[in-house]
């Protein structure tokens, strides 16, 4: 099913975090082109957590908008709880989708703004300096990440924020000078060093959260195994956060034109919603060209005089025991006399 391709991509996130940070802390001088991959799967788990969420709900938007149920007026988390919120609005599932879509457009964007400046020398990771391209990276990614935080759940935003913040704090110690540079390794290779080896430890506590947290066992089907080369294909295909961004903007548009937004369902790929499509239609396809089962044909019965006359007599035990099976032939009134 569709929740176990979601599922897929936040359980291969553990691993994938640690050897990026491994290979960060062993190639240190490479670090922040490792770091893009992760910053990239990062934003993809994000989108596949909230998405999973949606398929628990219902399989289209309507479905998923008339699970949400309780009171009408509640408060934001910390620190944002001066501020109100409507669970039960028409729009309040779009605005949560949104707020995670932007955070999965903004990251990679930034991620890959980041290598042009550092491959030209305008990043400079060290130094929080408004001539360089560093400090307005992290302002962006600070505001996105923060917008997408009152829009997930925990388990799987402890992993991803918990590290960003990590990381953010390491560099602002190491501007502040509480770093020093030894031998080959200077002060931004000592903060990736630091992040890296915490970030390899704290992804064993995460593993064994997520083994609990996202068993596979409803999903086994004795006597059934899916092949693993299907199964990366599907889990890593994007063409279902590809087709969410553009539904998003699609969306967008309609909301600021009054205009209703369609149905849709979310949770299957493109190419999973045509082969169900495809199958519905061979279905039609099929009912509409069967024939109607040939009755055998029906030999006429003399009729008495007193049922040509109009009384009728009650039908025979086998009679009664045929006349179901007839009825959906053009004769109703079959059987509906007997001879005396």
């Amino acid at each position: 099913p569709s929740e176990q391709r979601h599922i897929m991509r936040i359980i291969l996130m553990i691993p994938i975090y640690a050897v990026i940070s491994f290979l960060s802390y062993r190639f240190y001088k490479e670090s922040i082109y490792y770091e893009t991959i992760r910053d990239c799967y990062e934003a993809f788990v994000i989108y596949s957590f909230f998405i999973l969420l949606l398929t628990y709900l219902g399989d289209d938007n309507e479905t998923q908008r008339s699970k949400i149920t309780g009171p009408d007026r509640r408060r934001l988390l910390y620190p944002l709880n001066c501020f109100y919120f409507n669970p039960l609005h028409e729009y309040f599932l779009y605005y949560m989708k949104y707020g995670i879509l932007q955070y999965v457009a903004i990251k990679p964007a930034t991620t890959m703004a980041a290598v042009v400046l550092q491959y030209f020398g305008l990043y400079c990771e060290t130094q929080y300096d408004f001539h360089f391209g560093m400090i307005y990276l992290t302002i962006i990614n600070f505001t996105s990440v923060s917008v997408a935080l009152y829009c997930l759940f925990l388990c799987v935003k402890m992993v991803v924020f918990f590290c960003y913040w990590q990381t953010l704090l390491l560099s602002l110690l190491g501007a502040m000078g509480l770093f020093t540079p030894e031998n080959n390794w200077s002060v931004l290779n000592v903060e990736q060093g630091i992040s890296s080896i915490l970030i390899c430890s704290e992804m064993v506590v995460f593993a064994i959260l997520h083994v609990y947290s996202f068993s596979y066992l409803p999903y086994v089907i004795p006597g059934t195994e899916t092949p693993l080369r299907k199964s990366f294909i599907d889990g890593f295909n994007p063409i279902d956060m590809v087709r969410e961004l553009l539904w998003a903007c699609r969306d967008t548009v309609l909301m600021f034109q009054g205009k209703p937004i369609p149905i849709r369902e979310g949770h299957l790929s493109g190419r999973l919603e045509r082969a169900h499509t495809i199958r519905i239609k061979r279905r039609h396809r099929f009912f509409k060209s069967r024939k109607p089962a040939a009755t055998a044909p029906i030999s006429p019965e003399p009729v008495s005089p007193q049922a040509a006359g109009g009384s009728q007599t009650p039908l025979s035990p086998d009679d009664q025991a045929r006349a179901p099976l007839l009825g959906h032939a053009d004769r109703p009134n079959y059987l509906s006399t007997s001879i005396v």
